[in-house]
């Protein structure tokens, strides 16, 4: 039995030589398998092309370090990944790679990696004025200050990097109020759309506000809700938060309407349509002198970036402003 077995055997063994032979192997060229082809590295910057030293690493079949672009590069077939180390344009961050950080090269194929690198952002805010019905006022008094005025304020407020990206910011603004004389006053929340405003100096995509909350006193208020002013207690402050989306490389104009004055008895929403808060002053058989002073400050934060530059994100009026109010007599 043996004797015929080895012949069998040896058969066997031929024919399995000849299918390693004749069988072509399920590598292909993706796993490197000999063959060549590109890969092209670019960067640009906002946008636009930019050339110059950076350092990334190709990483695939082997490993090529780079050091500069534009720059292309002969490679073996495969998986490539191309990852940033440093350098790149003053100010600027890497934001991504495009189309892919990983790419497959075939044979005789071209592999494009553009390093897309962004100005780093710095959100800045600086006070403009106090105004009356938006009329500015110079002086740090209003001596004529009568029942129906608007008092706003004026902040100017830019974010820059990359010229016509966009952006969002939080922002936060305060109004401190101390009544100095008269019979308590009331401020009442009304909270009007309309009463915080973002507009550009000059022509550029209109900034969008996502929302706006106000606040009495640190806590969340919402319209209706009201404070009593006391003379010589300590200063009551409104705030309001609102969110905005807009464009990287312009000066816009934040106007705040933070309150009307109205006399008592105040019915919501109030006599003036486009404010945050309603000052309500009441009547009495006699003319009355209210006085109050404010001090007005903002603060804005980026949102998903980082801020280069903290020390212009507040501002704060540079002096306070005294505001008298004539009410005369009432029946």
């Amino acid at each position: 039995m043996r004797r015929k077995l080895v012949p069998i055997y040896s058969v066997l063994a031929v024919a399995i030589v000849l299918l390693a032979v004749l069988v072509p192997s399920c590598g292909g060229g993706g796993g490197g398998g000999g063959g060549t082809g590109t890969i092209d590295v670019n960067a640009v910057l906002c946008g636009n092309p930019w050339t110059g030293n950076v350092s990334y690493t190709l990483t695939g079949p082997s490993t090529i370090s780079g050091n500069n672009v534009s720059a292309s590069f002969s490679v073996a077939t495969g998986n490539w990944n191309c990852a940033y180390i440093s350098g790149g344009p003053d100010g600027a961050f890497l934001a991504n790679i495009t189309p892919s950080a990983t790419q497959s090269v075939s044979e005789g194929g071209t592999g494009n990696f553009t390093l897309n690198f962004e100005l780093y952002q710095d959100a800045g805010i600086t006070w403009m004025d106090w105004s009356r019905n938006g009329i500015y006022v110079p002086t740090n008094n209003i001596s004529d200050g009568v029942v129906c005025n608007i008092i706003d304020t004026h902040f100017l407020q830019w974010v820059d990097g990359c010229v016509g990206y966009n952006v969002t910011v939080n922002e936060t603004s305060w109004l401190n109020i101390t009544q100095v004389a008269g019979p308590p006053a009331t401020v009442y929340v009304v909270n009007a759309t309309c009463a915080v405003d973002k507009t550009p100096n000059v022509p550029a995509p209109p900034a969008t506000k996502v929302f706006q909350v106000p606040s009495i006193n640190n806590l969340t208020a919402h319209a209706g809700d009201s404070i009593t002013l006391v003379p010589d207690v300590p200063t009551a402050i409104l705030d309001v938060e609102t969110q905005w989306q807009f464009v990287k490389g312009y000066y816009y104009t934040k106007s705040i309407n933070w309150f009307g004055i109205s006399k008592a008895p105040f019915v919501f929403p109030g006599p003036h349509p486009c404010v945050l808060f309603e000052l309500v002053v009441p009547v009495l058989p006699i003319q009355m002198q209210y006085v109050f002073t404010l001090v007005t400050c903002a603060h804005v934060d980026l949102v998903g970036a980082t801020d280069v530059n903290h020390a212009n994100d507040d501002a704060m009026s540079p002096f306070p402003l005294t505001l008298v109010v004539n009410v005369p007599a009432g029946p």
